[in-house]
């Protein structure tokens, strides 16, 4: 008996992709400095994808420091390889562009920022066309969930500045925030000892190094941070350096967190396996969908 559903609804069709690419200066009084630097402007990359008939998907692909690069590979590579495939095949958009790109030249960055934004739009134009919201879509239920303040700043300053800003999170009603380390351990201690002394026990810390630590920092930080009681140290080390982060949980009982910068299913897969750190939450604008082909709407295991 013939399907009464086709297998190829045309108005679904992808008929166009555009990447735009916007970089705007912060204000000097409103940047911030962390391990990686000094934050001077915020970057962003905007994927727009059309169907056929008309439903328009949107995503975010991380800029990378060059917003421009990443909407030009948007804009040409990825466009070629996908244009006029079944916007609601996700997983057929990201084989072909897996075959044809990640496969044969390997776990590259740019890719993998750039194909993110478009499986992101992709997923907006699948949960519009069934009319739900895409939690739903996923298998999720609305409901509240934990957050914690931070974002980019919260960085190096003077700790009574770092609490003034803190406590505006605080008074907003956040239970967590989340500092800023990697700037050197003395100076990184204090603004957290600070935070804790301001805000006493009730308030959870989390402190992200930004890939600044040495295997020495770190060693030297754990026993002090866990005495204060911070919840995880994330990404003290670069992304690809699983043996520093193997060698670092040996240290003390401190969760490390890490996935903000692993590319795609396969990389998490190893930052999992390895059991090296025990929180690991994806930046969906560059981990071009962590999860495996068939999809979960979770995309971060924190382990208690």
């Amino acid at each position: 008996m013939a399907s009464p559903f086709p297998k190829f609804d045309v108005g679904l069709k992808i008929a166009e992709i555009t990447a735009i690419p916007t970089s705007f200066p912060l204000p000097k009084d409103s940047n911030v400095r962390l391990g990686i630097g000094r934050a001077v402007k915020r970057d962003a990359v905007i994927v727009k994808v059309r169907t056929e008939s008309g439903i328009v998907g949107y995503g975010e692909s991380h800029a990378g420091r060059a917003p421009g690069a990443v909407a030009a590979l948007i804009n040409t590579t990825l466009r070629t390889l996908v244009l006029g495939m079944d916007a609601t095949d996700v997983v057929g958009v990201w084989n072909r562009i897996y075959s044809r790109q990640l496969a044969s030249h390997g776990m590259g960055a740019g890719c993998s920022l750039a194909m993110s934004g478009l499986d992101m739009a992709l997923w907006d134009i699948r949960a519009k066309a069934v009319g739900w919201p895409l939690y739903k879509l996923l298998g999720g239920a609305q409901k509240p969930i934990p957050a914690y303040a931070g974002g980019v700043s919260l960085g190096f300053q003077d700790p009574k500045d770092l609490v003034a800003e803190a406590k505006a999170h605080v008074d907003a009603g956040y239970k967590a925030i989340k500092l800023r380390l990697g700037d050197n351990v003395k100076d990184d201690l204090r603004r957290v000892e600070a935070a804790r002394d301001a805000f006493g026990d009730d308030l959870e810390i989390l402190t992200d190094a930004n890939v600044g630590y040495t295997l020495e920092d770190v060693r030297r930080v754990m026993p002090v941070l866990e005495d204060l009681g911070v919840r995880w140290l994330e990404e003290p080390f670069p992304a690809h350096d699983y043996r520093s982060y193997a060698t670092a949980r040996t240290f003390g009982s401190l969760p490390l967190a890490a996935g903000e910068n692993h590319f795609t299913r396969f990389e998490f897969s190893r930052l999992i396996e390895e059991e090296s750190v025990r929180a690991a939450a994806s930046r969906n604008a560059c981990a071009s969908r962590p999860w495996p082909r068939r999809t979960s709407s979770r995309s971060t295991r924190t382990p208690r």
